[in-house]
């Protein structure tokens, strides 16, 4: 990519604190747990404003989140299905800047196929190819 056109999604990452985390997606049957995939989650401080719980999942700053995680999906998936699932309609206390709220939304890597099967490869591979892109914009990983 030219500069150009990391530009505004770098100042978008820098102006909202944009940070992730990744978890791993896990079934739980009785006392086992199954690693299926893994969950990349995309925190950003809201504008102030004072938005309510309710409000944060269908505000412009949660459109705006849902597109910049748009971009750091990758294109080549290879076998790994990827859902980016909408803001919670909830406000979290930032880690990040004090006395801010932030919301957050997942996007979810699991394998592509019936049932749920153990994450591999091509999980991994995605979950490698997010992160670059996180990284090439500026949002730092915080967990």
């Amino acid at each position: 990519m030219a500069p150009e056109e990391i530009g505004p999604d770098r100042e978008f990452v820098r102006r909202y604190h944009v940070h992730y985390d990744v978890r791993d997606e896990l079934v739980v049957e009785g006392e086992q747990r199954r690693k299926i995939g893994y969950r990349v989650r995309l925190w950003g401080v809201l504008p102030r404003g004072g938005l309510l719980p309710a409000d944060a999942a269908e505000s412009p700053f949660a459109q705006e989140l849902v597109a910049f995680a748009e971009q750091v999906v990758p294109g080549e998936r290879g076998g790994a299905v990827v859902e980016i699932e909408p803001p919670a309609p909830a406000l979290y206390d930032s880690r990040v800047v004090e006395g801010a709220d932030e919301i957050a939304l997942d996007i979810r890597l699991v394998h592509a196929g019936l049932g749920d099967l153990p994450a591999g490869p091509a999980e991994e591979r995605c979950l490698k190819a997010i992160r670059k892109a996180l990284e090439r914009f500026g949002a730092p990983q915080r967990d």
